[in-house]
């Protein structure tokens, strides 16, 4: 785990927004650290066809993905879909979201909230979980 992060995006048109934002966040941390390679499991197939050219890109994404694509242009990434039941930490971390002020980061598993640290080991050995 490179990190982790929660951040509530509020006042948006749509969950691409916030799933955009997302994203943008998540490579600009990687970015930052110094992550060269990184590898990210989208749970939406639109907006994995919309980053990867599949499908036209709305308006109000142009924006947050040209941002993108200028500040992370070092970085080698994959992008891959992945449903939301196989990424069961980025699912609690987005629930945990609009509880977070401002964008919260965690470093390492031992600092990750308790309701994440199962999920993540339950990830880490690439067992399913099942949704209610």
């Amino acid at each position: 785990m490179c990190c982790a992060f929660a951040k509530a995006y509020h006042g948006l048109n749509s969950s691409l927004a916030a799933e955009a934002l997302a994203l943008k966040d998540g490579l600009l941390i990687c970015y930052s650290r110094g992550v060269s390679e990184v590898m990210v499991e989208i749970d939406s197939l639109n907006h994995l066809h919309i980053v990867t050219g599949q499908l036209p890109c709305p308006w109000e994404l142009a924006c947050i993905l040209q941002d993108v694509a200028a500040k992370t242009q070092n970085l080698k990434d994959k992008i891959t879909y992945t449903s939301r039941e196989a990424n069961k930490v980025a699912d609690c971390l987005a629930s945990h979201a609009p509880s977070c002020p401002h964008l919260v980061t965690w470093n390492s598993w031992a600092d990750l909230p308790t309701f994440v640290k199962d999920p993540y080991r339950l990830d880490k050995v690439e067992c399913p979980s099942i949704r209610p």
